[in-house]
């Protein structure tokens, strides 16, 4: 990997909210998240369909979260509810504010990572949840949803759309410090969508983790093979 070649790409990422071309640059990052996630989506997947041993938390969890949840004060109720939101209403006006931004800059890459990451996790989670047919938890509390429940569609795209952001947001950050706080809080946003969902009885433990353990391995897929192509383009132009 030549220095001009990362500082290139480094200039790139300084104009708008661009790709930094991290996972062109070193695609291993890329197929590790393929992996570990697929692993992990593999795994859980393989007990749901066999009733395997790494359900026996399913009920347990659900049936603590959601005892803890019914004793809460109606405030805190109200903070967990709306990580349901922030998984999916806040989320898809996120997704379409980019979407237009991304149109108007003419960011054909971020684009294509947008859509095909979201819009194919989409179709990944309508397609897969069809296939397992597990159904949710009999104790739901606010919100009920009677879709199929393996894997979580919130898990998966808040794994992928708010990964996306934080992955554009970081390089424009003025100094360490701010590129940790995005990271940080991105990390948190991931994982209070999945929590409020399992409190609330929407999910299952495993429905959430094999949602981030998907999420992951379409997003390093989507996002490497779109940055790699668009730097092959670049190099070729540049020629």
């Amino acid at each position: 990997m030549s220095r001009d070649r990362i500082l290139r790409g480094q200039t790139v990422a300084s104009h708008g909210l661009r790709s930094p071309g991290w996972l062109a640059h070193w695609p291993i990052v890329g197929v590790l998240m393929i992996v570990i996630g697929s692993l992990i989506f593999g795994a859980l997947a393989y007990n749901v369909s066999t009733n395997g041993p790494l359900l026996q938390w399913d009920q347990p969890v659900t049936n603590h979260l959601t005892s803890q949840a019914q004793d809460l004060p109606d405030r805190v109720l109200e903070y967990l509810t709306f990580g349901f939101f922030v998984g999916k209403e806040l989320l898809q006006v996120i997704v379409i504010i980019l979407i237009l931004y991304f149109l108007y800059k003419r960011f054909w890459p971020e684009l294509a990572m947008l859509l095909i990451g979201s819009g194919g996790g989409a179709i990944l989670w309508y397609w897969i949840i069809r296939i397992f047919d597990r159904p949710r938890p009999t104790e739901q509390i606010g919100i009920h949803v009677s879709d199929p429940s393996f894997p979580s569609g919130h898990a998966i795209s808040s794994m992928i759309c708010y990964g996306l952001l934080a992955y554009l947001l970081i390089p424009k950050m003025p100094s360490l410090f701010w590129k940790w706080l995005v990271g940080i809080a991105a990390i948190v946003t991931i994982l209070y969508v999945g929590y409020s969902r399992l409190s609330l009885g929407g999910h299952y433990l495993t429905d959430i983790i094999a949602g981030y353990g998907l999420g992951l391995a379409w997003a390093g897929l989507v996002f490497t093979l779109i940055e790699r192509i668009s730097l092959k383009r670049q190099t070729g132009s540049a020629r």
